[in-house]
């Protein structure tokens, strides 16, 4: 019987506990290249490597102008599965550790939203309208974690393991002060309900005050169950190494990316037309030192395109294009500090009129926050296929991501 009340308490303290704190904020965001963004040409890099994500993600970009004006990129990425449907799938870090590509796709789905406002100096895009992009991304190879994220992870276990047997020699110790008292309110809570299986009666027996009485006073006398100095000292530890952990998978990444954009014409949304459309795919691999070598295969198809060419506005209809590009990646393990050099080759499927184009760019993100990156990307951006002139990439961008206890 003795056995039997100390699991109803532990379990009972252990919810309470858990309604509080439903696990550990880690930072597991990495610097994502969003697939609406990617379409509108406004993400940090068009070659990203599978990454562990948040639930929720905002990225808020200022383009150009010396950084001076007010941001006109704004992107939102979310986890439909993580939002929606978390149960179908384990999002721990013991869960995104699964190789089963069922399990993967679910944990590394997102939706991607974008919308973009250019200015005048714009060429790419017409200043007197606004752009959205709505997309898909989803891993279908991830790597695994690096002996590193493992071995802070094992700790962590570790350290929980030690509190939750602290906690169940603390609460019996408790209950042989507390027993009779205790066994006493379960027994009046369980005559209560003894007999009762119509629904509308057992609503009624919660709602009373007598029974409301009793889980205030089981709650009360829980509520005096306080951690020791050794459990508390674990959760410093534990709470000490999540500050710093930081997520790093190494191994072959494959992701699969996709979209549709549209251009609101005179910013009126009753007025708009398809901008471009697209899929590709990044692949590649990253080595135990932190280096990642990435390629990309992207088919874009835009059915009305703006050129500049020798000097002229020129329209074409119906431009499919096929790029393909690399990128080197740096981002050592636990480090707050990355950064990648990528260079995309974009060669036109229809349209003997247009030539070749590529784009060359370099980019750096640091952790400011936990889950919160700051990103800068300074490079040249296509010429010819898309406009002649001012091709010059410079942005800073704000990665906020949401929802990352594990």
């Amino acid at each position: 019987m003795k056995k039997i009340i100390l699991f109803s308490a532990f379990a009972l303290l252990s919810f309470q506990m858990y309604s509080q704190d439903k696990g550990i904020d880690l930072d597991v965001l990495r610097a994502p290249s969003s697939p609406a963004s990617n379409l509108l040409g406004i993400a940090t890099t068009d070659i990203d490597k599978p990454t562990d994500i948040s639930s929720f993600m905002v990225s808020v970009q200022s383009a150009s102008n010396s950084f001076t004006a007010f941001p006109s990129n704004y992107g939102i990425d979310l986890s439909p599965y993580y939002l929606f449907a978390k149960g179908s799938t384990d999002f721990t870090t013991k869960g995104l550790q699964d190789k089963d590509f069922k399990n993967i796709f679910k944990q590394t789905f997102v939706i991607s939203l974008a919308i973009s406002n250019p200015d005048s100096s714009n060429t790419a895009l017409n200043y007197k309208s606004t752009y959205g992009g709505l997309g898909f991304k989803f891993s279908i190879s991830r790597g695994e974690y690096d002996s590193i994220t493992k071995a802070k992870l094992d700790s962590i276990i570790v350290k929980q393991d030690k509190i939750n047997k602290l906690s169940m020699q603390a609460m019996e110790d408790w209950l042989n002060d507390n027993d009779e008292n205790y066994r006493s309110l379960l027994k009046q809570r369980e005559d209560l309900m003894k007999g009762v299986t119509n629904p509308d009666d057992i609503k009624k027996i919660i709602e009373s005050d007598k029974y409301k009485k009793i889980e205030a006073q089981l709650s009360d006398m829980l509520a005096n169950f306080k951690k020791s100095d050794k459990e508390k000292a674990l959760l410093g530890e534990i709470n000490a190494i999540a500050a710093t952990f930081q997520t790093q998978r190494i191994g072959f990444s494959w992701d699969v990316n996709g979209g549709i954009s549209s251009e609101f014409r005179n910013r009126n949304f009753e007025n708009s037309k398809v901008y471009n459309a697209g899929i590709w795919t990044n692949f590649g691999y990253t080595n135990k030192k932190g280096f990642a070598f990435l390629g990309l295969i992207r088919y874009l198809y835009n059915p009305d395109k703006i050129l500049a060419l020798d000097n002229n506005v020129n329209t074409q209809k119906d431009v499919s294009t096929l790029d393909t590009g690399g990128r080197i990646a740096y981002s050592k393990s636990q480090s707050k500090f990355s950064c990648s050099a990528e260079a995309i080759y974009r060669s036109v499927l229809n349209g003997n009129a247009i030539d070749p184009s590529w784009k060359l760019i370099f980019n750096a993100d640091y952790s400011i926050l936990k889950n919160q990156k700051l990103t800068f990307s300074f490079g040249r951006d296509f010429d010819g296929t898309i406009h002649k002139d001012g091709n010059l990439i410079a942005a800073l961008t704000l990665i906020a991501g949401f929802g990352n206890k594990k």
